[in-house]
């Protein structure tokens, strides 16, 4: 008898057998009662979602619900019913119904129960007492909303649920005003959760009767009597029981805190019971298959492991120490030659990964680097301007007003502060296109009209220096955002004039070749190196600059200019000589036909009138400067730092214009401006005097009841030509 042959020298074939024999009595009582457990996990897991779905749908009945009250609280305030005017509140109430399609009626009582408004009534019939006094008095009891039971309306005849508010004076309740709500806002609420068609559900009142169900059944309708126990056991859970038509289902059910209503999602125990049976089945046929396979695979495969394995062991080895794995291909089992394959892709990925990670480094050096050299201009760019302001403030302390000093002090003010605004609005203009929040104010208009107010402008202003400009224009029309576009003009005009020696000529042109309009603006100036031609347009890119930083500049206005022609469908390309050949930048523009332009009419001007304006401004200094600039220009002003003052003061003193800022510390501009709007009949004009000034918050201001909205900062000319337009308007 031979002696038997240790385990540690078994072949890997014994080894696979006794490892499948040892797998088959423990996975087949794992199938077992993994089909158990998974029987009672879909079952809970169907439990959850059940309970999730009522809770969402009663969450989103609270929010209907929520909306009706905010609905009549607003309508609460009316001035009519605050002087007991019902006729005027009549009229009101209807304009709301109107807007209302889930109301079915509006009424306001007292809390005795006496109707004295009823919407649906034709004005001046006879009244009765409101319907669910228990809420009537719950409302009159508390000064607080409440949601009702259902109804039927006494006027239309249509089933309903009052939604109440209080109205409060002196700390009680004078009237108590309701919305009958339609129980098919309520059903509409269960329609849109998109159940599947077999499954149930439906909303009941504190009385438990249906307000809204689906599949429908009459409002008023008692719930099923399993339903009903299962409300009066808890708030929230999950039973088995019938539905109204004798259907055998699992019911999850939320009783709301907000309004006392509660909600139930039923699901046919069918439906929950055949689902966990297939998945349990499934799993135990797998489990058998799997297990015959595993045999069938130790049988087939064990004796033709060995090798591969071996051979796998030394590519990993090869891969450990950093060398490319050598395994022949084409063994006998195709997945060893396979693996060795992907650990041969292992390799190359491992080597790409570090080439990756270098470039990456060098990348993020280079990004701190321009990191570093943009705050370096930043800090120049800001230090100068506040250099000459510091200086020009100093100056207006020690000389009189008439001294000629303070004259060129005060021309030095105005001058730094227009150049620091509009590096700030570069920037920020940069930073918005980029994350996608500007947006353009598009019309029809000659580029070549707006090419030449913006030299004009350059030229009178003395902006162009001692550099002669050479315009060629010839009419062509685009759709575009004239402003956006005189901005294209001013960057380009600007990088020119930086890079172009004092005397040097600056030719501009404008027309049309093919279906795009063109701009160039071409100087004689330092030109451009050709390994930054390709980058020239990128964020912070500059050509060399000397350390005094003469050139000024931050590298963004290129990058602007290209962004925007982008925006308006268009491009922007340089071309260059190089070094000390000057500099040609082209912008192209989606070309349209002309727009016959409306005969302008002469606008006389306005004279100028002192007038009474209300400053809400929350900055003690940008408060004092306004305040004081409108003063010297002869109009009569009061202040107030916070919307509460501001609106006092509104009340007891009359203003034709109220400039608010929008960040103020107690209140939004927006709801100053609303309440302004209310109390003042429209009488003084609105003007939003803020840092904000995206599209959207201009939006918001008007809705806000705003005339105009302003972005800070604003000169007194200004603000004096506003208000002439204002008046004249």
């Amino acid at each position: 008898m031979a002696a038997r042959q240790p385990l540690d020298d078994m072949t890997i074939r014994a080894h696979l057998l006794l490892l499948a024999l040892a797998a088959v009595v423990p996975v087949l009582g794992f199938a077992l009662v993994a089909s158990v457990l998974l029987v009672a996990h879909d079952r809970e897991t169907r439990r959850a979602g059940a309970v999730d779905s009522a809770r969402a749908m009663m969450t989103a009945v609270d929010a209907e619900l929520s909306g009706s009250i905010a609905t009549l609280r607003s309508l609460s305030a009316s001035r009519a019913l605050a002087a007991d005017d019902l006729a005027g509140f009549y009229a009101a109430a209807g304009r709301v119904l109107a807007t209302q399609p889930g109301w079915l009626n509006v009424t306001l009582a007292r809390p005795t129960g006496e109707v004295l408004v009823n919407v649906a009534a034709a004005p001046g019939a006879t009244l009765g007492v409101t319907p669910d006094k228990p809420s009537l008095e719950r409302v009159a009891k508390t000064a607080e909303p409440t949601v009702g039971d259902l109804i039927t309306d006494e006027v239309t005849g249509a089933p309903g649920v009052p939604v109440r508010v209080p109205v409060v004076r002196g700390g009680a309740a004078t009237y108590v005003l309701s919305a009958i709500v339609r129980p098919d806002a309520i059903a509409r609420i269960i329609q849109n959760q998109d159940l599947p068609a077999d499954w149930y559900s439906g909303v009941v009142d504190r009385q438990l009767r249906f307000v809204a169900r689906v599949p429908r059944v009459p409002a008023g309708s008692p719930a099923s009597a399993s339903f009903q126990a299962a409300i009066s056991r808890s708030k929230e859970g999950w039973y088995r029981g019938l539905t109204v038509e004798g259907t055998d289902t699992f019911t999850a059910h939320k009783t709301s805190s907000f309004s006392g209503w509660s909600i139930g999602v039923a699901i046919p125990t069918a439906t929950v019971e055949a689902a966990a049976r297939r998945s349990a089945w499934l799993m135990v046929a797998g489990a058998l298959v799997s297990i015959a396979l595993a045999f069938l695979a130790t049988l087939v495969v064990g004796r033709r492991i060995a090798s591969p394995i071996r051979a796998l062991a030394s590519a990993a080895h090869a891969l450990d120490r950093g060398e490319e794995p050598h395994i022949q291909d084409g063994g006998v089992v195709q997945e060893v030659s396979q693996v060795a394959a992907a650990l041969r892709e292992a390799a190359s990925a491992v080597r790409e990964r570090e080439l990756l990670m270098n470039r990456e480094k060098e990348a993020l050096q280079a990004a701190d680097l321009a990191k570093d050299e943009f705050l370096a201009m930043l800090s120049h760019e800001l230090r100068n301007p506040l250099a000459a302001l510091s200086s020009a403030a100093h100056l207006l302390k020690v000389v009189d007003a008439g001294h000629p000093a303070a004259a060129r002090a005060r021309a030095v003010i105005d001058r730094q502060t227009r150049h620091m605004t509009r590096l700030i609005e570069d920037l920020l203009d940069v930073s918005r296109i980029r994350m996608g929040k500007a947006s353009l104010e598009r019309k029809h208009f000659d580029l070549a009209e707006a090419v030449f107010r913006v030299v004009e402008g350059w030229r009178s202003g003395g902006r162009l220096g001692r550099h002669p400009v050479e315009l060629v224009r010839a009419p062509v029309w685009i759709d575009g955002d004239r402003e956006r576009v005189e901005q294209i003009v001013s960057n380009l005009l600007d990088n020119a004039v930086k890079f172009t020696p004092a005397g040097g000529t600056i030719a501009v042109s404008v027309g049309r070749e093919g279906d795009s309009a063109v701009l160039r603006v071409a100087d004689r100036g330092e030109g451009i190196a050709p390994e930054l031609i390709g980058r020239v347009f990128d964020l912070f890119v500059q050509g060399e600059q000397l350390i005094d930083r003469g050139k000024g500049g931050m590298g963004i206005g290129l990058s602007l200019v290209k962004r925007l022609s982008e925006m308006h469908g268009g491009t922007v390309s340089a071309s260059s000589g190089g070094r000390g050949q000057g500099a040609t930048f082209t912008v192209r523009i989606p070309a349209v036909q002309p727009v016959e332009a409306p005969e302008a009419r002469p606008v006389a001007p306005a004279a100028k009138t002192a007038r009474r304006v209300l400053i809400i401004e929350d900055n003690d200094d940008a408060r004092e400067m306004l305040r004081t600039a409108l003063a010297v220009n002869g109009h009569q002003v009061q202040d107030a730092r916070d919307g509460a003052s501001g609106l006092a003061a509104a009340a007891e003193a009359r203003f034709d214009v109220a400039l608010i800022d929008i960040g103020l510390p107690d209140m939004n501009g927006y709801e100053v401006a609303r309440r302004l709007r209310a109390s003042a009949d429209g009488r003084v004009r609105l003007i939003a005097l803020t840092g904000y000034g995206q599209s959207e918050d201009r939006r918001r201001a008007e809705e806000a009841g705003f005339d105009l909205h302003l972005t800070k900062p604003v000169d007194s000319e200004r603000l004096e030509a506003v208000f002439a337009s204002l008046t004249a308007s």
